[in-house]
């Protein structure tokens, strides 16, 4: 399994896996996949040992482990200087939201999110501008 799919499924955030790594051995718990990309950026896959092990040290049973996380909708109510963030009220509290592009948000634009371990993370981008 990736670790980007695994950080979802355990609802971990991609850098505390990254130092969980660090603690097992490569080759039997995970491996790098290779690509045409310089060394350090290969893609991490956790092996099935690895997954278990990693269960077992952070008290995680398997019927804890959700395939694919909840996504929830809110709606955009600010936009920041910054254009990787736009202002959504999710459950009725301001949260703030990474996207690749904050230009085609209108204000009041209903706004799949999902949480990624670390923070609130925009499912799916608009084509056009005020279009979801």
């Amino acid at each position: 399994m990736k670790e980007k799919a695994l950080s979802l499924a355990l609802g971990l955030s991609r850098d505390l896996l990254k130092e969980l790594r660090t603690s097992y051995s490569e080759g039997v718990h995970w491996s790098r996949i290779e690509s045409r990309k310089p060394a350090h950026l290969w893609e991490v896959e956790w092996t099935e040992d690895g997954i278990t092990l990693l269960r077992e040290n952070l008290g995680i049973k398997p019927e804890e482990v959700v395939a694919s996380p909840d996504n929830k909708r809110g709606t955009v109510y600010a936009k920041f200087r910054n254009p990787r963030i736009i202002g959504v009220l999710i459950d009725g509290k301001e949260q703030n939201v990474l996207c690749r592009d904050s230009v085609k948000f209108g204000i009041g634009m209903p706004v799949d999110v999902r949480w990624d371990g670390a923070r609130w993370v925009v499912v799916r981008h608009p084509r056009f501008n005020g279009k979801y």
